[in-house]
Parts: C-alpha cells; structure tokens; sequence
C-alpha cells in the first residue's frame, strides 16, 4: 500500500503503528509525504489502517486488528511502513511494537514507543523522546532534546542547548560536541545505570553531582564549591567547570558518574 500527500514546505505529521518496523526520513525540498506499507507473511486485512489529509495535515493510523483466534505461524512475517518526508515538520508519532529510525528531519519532532528500539540521527529542534522498552541512539542531533527510557540505555550524541535524559534501567552515555553552550537548566539521571558525559575542553557549567551508590570521576578542571561523602559510595559534590555557567545536574540512583573530555 502507498499514498502520496502533496504538501507545502513544513507539513503536520500524525502517525500511529503497532507492531511493524517504522522509517521516517528527509526527501529534502520535496512537497509530499509518501508513505508506504509492506506486509510479508499477512494480509492488509489483518490491520486497521485509517488516513487522511486537511490542508497540510497528514495523519495515519495502522494497527493490527484484534484476534481472538490462534494464530499459527507458517512462515516468516515482517511488516515495513516507510515515511518519506521534507525536512521540516512536525512530528508527533506513537509506535507500540517494533524499531524506528528518524533520519534528516528538523523541526517539532515528538515520537513515543512501547517496545522497540530507536535510532535517531542527524535530527534537529525540539526533540521529545520516550521509550517503553528499547535501547535510544541519537547520533549527530542539535536543538533542545527531552528523552526518556523505561528499560533499555540511552545513547546521544550533539549540539543542544538543553537537555533533559532520564534513564530508568540502563546506561547513559552523552557527547556534547564542539560548541555546545546550555542556555536552560538541564538534567542528567539514571535511576539504575551510570552515567558518562564526554564535554569539549571549553564546555562550562555549574557542576552539580549526586550517586546513591556508586563514585564520581572527573577529568575536567573542577572548582569544587562543595563535596559530601557518606560511606564509601554516596557522593555528593557542586562545583563550576570552565568558570562556571548554566546549571547542569547528574544524578545517578545506583551507578557511578564520570566525565571527561573529548
């Protein structure tokens, strides 16, 4: 099944799958969405697939349909919807089941997934981020980015201005790249995980660090304001790298933290 929706140069994107294998990504200067379904091992009878289009609006719905029968599996069934899109848009996309990868896109990008893994790269604006269960990649990323996982790591990597990352149950690595300047407030956390921050030389902020259990490493020039210790595993400590700047807080609930630079 395919469809094309002419459009203008910045279109709204409404998108809803359950269980299928989801690639949205940039056409460049194009004037269309074009959306494609493929289905192996299954009819396009077993799914819901709902679309439409008001002025430069686009929605789509595509879930499989209730059944309350046994299912017996002969042969091997996969199902791919791909999203071809201009580079600007906004985006708000829900997935149930199944991976999804967003590639070249700009703008207002809002994605939620229950089970699955995503794959983000070279995406740009207002990033908002959550997953269910599935390990986060976000590679080559600039703008403001809110991202949070249940079960699974978080991995990202660019240029933000603002940050929020939370992680539930796993890793938390972050590479701030070259020219990297936090504007806002910003969080770090992990609740069971470490976190690792790589930073530029020249990055500043004002530094504070919290662990329940685990220790905190840092490379960086660090005047410390302030440094608790309880034990031999709760750390505590504020402190300003490069003079100072934005507040940026870590705070890991059972890992360590450490950060060092590029």
């Amino acid at each position: 099944w395919t469809k094309n929706y002419s459009v203008t140069c910045k279109p709204t994107l409404t998108f809803v799958t359950s269980d299928a294998y989801v690639a949205i990504a940039s056409c460049g200067n194009c004037h269309a969405i074009r959306i494609r379904v493929e289905v192996v091992g299954r009819t396009l009878s077993d799914y819901r697939l709902e679309e439409g289009q008001t002025g430069d609006q686009v929605h789509f719905l595509f879930k499989e349909r209730p059944n309350f029968g046994v299912h017996i599996v002969w042969h091997r069934e996969q199902t791919h919807v791909t999203v071809e899109t201009p580079t600007q848009l906004t985006l708000q996309a829900k997935t149930s089941d199944g991976g999804v990868t967003l590639t070249g896109l700009q703008g207002e990008l809002g994605l939620t997934t229950g089970d699955g893994d995503l794959t983000l790269d070279h995406v740009s604006g207002d990033l908002r981020i959550r997953s269910g269960d599935g390990h986060v990649k976000i590679t080559g990323a600039e703008g403001a980015l809110e991202a949070r996982t249940s079960d699974g790591s978080l991995t990202v990597d660019g240029l933000f201005h603002v940050l929020a990352l939370h992680t539930s149950d796993g890793t938390l690595e972050l590479t701030l790249r070259e020219g990297t300047k936090l504007t806002e407030a910003s969080t770090i956390q992990a609740s069971d995980g470490s976190v690792t921050l790589h930073v530029p030389h020249t990055f500043a902020a004002d530094l504070a660090v919290h662990t329940s259990d685990g220790h905190v490493d840092c490379s960086l020039p660090l005047t410390v304001e302030h440094y608790q210790s309880s034990g031999d595993e709760r750390h505590e400590m504020h402190g300003k790298l490069n003079g100072g700047g934005t507040p940026l807080t870590i705070h890991t609930s059972d890992g360590n933290v450490k950060i060092d630079q590029l």
